[in-house]
């Protein structure tokens, strides 16, 4: 579907499922590093509801309402699993998009570029049940992978672009760098003494859309995706507890357009995992790891008007 025209509506609703995989550290698949050697088990369901301006032809801006429900359940102390969960409204995202060349004019090709802010609206503080060596409970902030906001402002940046390659193929591509300027935040981190960081995050897909049935609005695409935490963010220091690494999945996906309706679903899988050890991690001399997603799923209705 072409980009949004002046005073045209768009609505999305996406959804995406990340379970988590096997506990990495650096490269390998260390399931001994787990917490007591044994797997963790992670579901983290996120809806978002996005609602799109166009302001111009060539400018349109979008705003982000994201909600997330995540389960982790580990072995504590007692030996035992327990399970722990967070929901509800998660950091709420603001931005604008601009296209490089006229729409009427390039219809095979074009570049956005994407300016934006994501709020801290999101709890990072949601707390849970931890049970103790002697079957005590005591109360403590959820693990960092299920809270529902990061804790601070961020600044995000964003690219996407198209090409017409050839008969019925287009080579496409998108990314997102979000820059998070504060350093840690008050809540306590699974290390005793250190805080929640927030950290940068980025994102990124390039690959090639065939149209299979044309006439009806099918396609196909076929491509990479990589995301990630850095060491270190591009701004601010980078203390506290973080999960620095990237993942790179390849990413299909099938896609239907019929009017104003556009349904597209992704499944990416993961070929290739590095999991970083974090300033705290080189500073206290811990193994460090974590548990990446083999595989997600991706699906968003969007309808415009």
């Amino acid at each position: 579907m072409p980009q949004l025209k002046a005073h045209q509506w768009q609505i999305d609703f996406t959804y995406r499922y990340l379970p988590g995989g096997p506990w990495f550290v650096g490269t390998s698949a260390t399931p001994s590093a787990a917490p007591y050697g044994k797997p963790v088990h992670l579901h983290i369901n996120s809806w978002e509801v996005s609602v799109d301006y166009g302001v111009t032809d060539r400018l349109s801006i979008t705003l982000d309402v994201p909600f997330q429900y995540g389960t982790q359940s580990h072995v504590y102390a007692d030996m035992n699993y327990h399970e722990v969960s967070a929901g509800g409204l998660g950091d709420i995202g603001f931005y604008g998009t601009y296209w490089l060349l006229n729409p009427k004019k390039h219809l095979n090709s074009n570049v956005s570029v994407s300016l934006g802010v994501k709020t801290p609206s999101g709890n990072n503080d949601v707390m849970g049940n931890f049970w103790n060596a002697n079957g005590s409970v005591t109360r403590a902030p959820v693990d960092q992978s299920i809270q529902l906001g990061d804790g601070g402002w961020g600044a995000t940046f964003q690219a996407q672009g198209y090409k017409h390659l050839f008969t019925r193929t287009t080579g496409y591509m998108n990314g997102l760098y979000l820059l998070s300027p504060q350093d840690t935040t008050n809540v306590p981190s699974p290390v005793a003494g250190a805080v929640l960081s927030v950290p940068d995050v980025y994102s990124a897909r390039a690959g090639l859309a065939y149209a299979l049935w044309p006439e009806h609005g099918f396609s196909a695409s076929l491509g990479v995706r990589i995301d990630g935490i850095p060491v270190n963010d591009i701004a601010g220091k980078s203390d506290g507890f973080r999960r620095p690494g990237y993942n790179l999945y390849i990413d299909p996906g099938v896609a239907y357009v019929h009017g104003r309706h556009i349904f597209a679903v992704n499944i990416p899988a993961s070929v290739y995992q590095d999991f970083k050890h974090s300033n705290l991690d080189v500073h206290l001399h811990r193994i460090g790891g974590g548990d990446l997603a083999s595989y997600l799923i991706l699906a968003q209705y969007s309808y415009r008007f």
